[in-house]
């Protein structure tokens, strides 16, 4: 198997649906389309902001470290916790890929 970029977005939809969680197909265009600007380090965390949309209404981000740029929005909490999930999956398997270790699927 691949883990060239090209293979990303097989990669994290089948990651994302291991956390229980299904995206639409513009979710993950939108998070094939960010990710790539958003590369560090950091482990990924999910931030609560304050919605536009009504009041009380919370969204939540997918973003990496201390940075404001967002990889996917929701309003469900637990989509955002699935994408962050995945991606953190993803980026560990790619490192101990990248160190000579095997994947584990």
């Amino acid at each position: 198997m691949s883990n060239g970029p090209s293979d990303f977005p097989n990669r994290f939809r089948a990651h994302v649906e291991l956390q229980g969680a299904i995206l639409t197909p513009e979710e993950l265009s939108h998070v094939g389309e960010c990710y790539p600007r958003c590369r560090g380090k950091d482990h990924w965390d999910v931030r609560e902001y304050a919605s536009g949309t009504g009041v009380g209404a919370r969204e939540y981000r997918v973003v990496r470290g201390t940075s404001t740029v967002d990889v996917y929005r929701s309003t469900e909490r637990e989509h955002a916790s699935a994408v962050r999930a995945a991606l953190n999956e993803l980026e560990s398997q790619d490192g101990r890929t990248e160190k000579g270790e095997q994947p584990s699927n």
